[in-house]
């Protein structure tokens, strides 16, 4: 019985030291990832600044007349992604597009598909409807 005892007391040790290791291991891996991010970010944010990504205020309203129909919205949500044609119509400088005499900036594409895209951009989900999906 004694020998037993042994046999599991070295099992556990053996468990343990495994463990440690593998925590070791972890550590040694999430700081690489959080370096990794910080790196990141930082490359992220030169690449911005040499884009000149230089937007207006998120809450800044755009209207956008798409194909007749009136749409407004916020600058935070046509520059969620920050390198999108929409997001484009929000830059303080040089946007490719130009405003028509109303204030707002025309976009000639469907509507009916267009509030698709832009309640995309609002809540992040997408229709499910599969032929909807690839019209968009």
């Amino acid at each position: 019985m004694n020998a037993e005892k042994l046999w599991e007391d070295l099992n556990v040790q053996e468990r343990q030291a495994r463990l440690r290791k593998e925590a070791f291991t972890l550590r040694e891996i999430w700081h690489k990832t959080c370096d990794l991010h910080a790196q990141n970010e930082e490359a992220r944010k030169k690449l911005e600044q040499e884009a000149k990504l230089d937007f207006v205020p998120e809450s800044e309203r755009i209207t956008l007349n798409v194909g007749g129909q009136m749409f407004e919205t916020t600058a935070g949500i046509l520059t969620k992604d920050r390198w999108s044609i929409l997001a484009d119509l929000c830059k303080k400088t040089s946007s490719h597009f130009h405003k028509q005499d109303d204030g707002s900036f025309f976009i000639d594409r469907d509507w009916w598909i267009f509030r698709h895209i832009l309640q995309f951009l609002r809540v992040g989900t997408l229709p499910q409807d599969p032929a909807l999906l690839l019209e968009m």
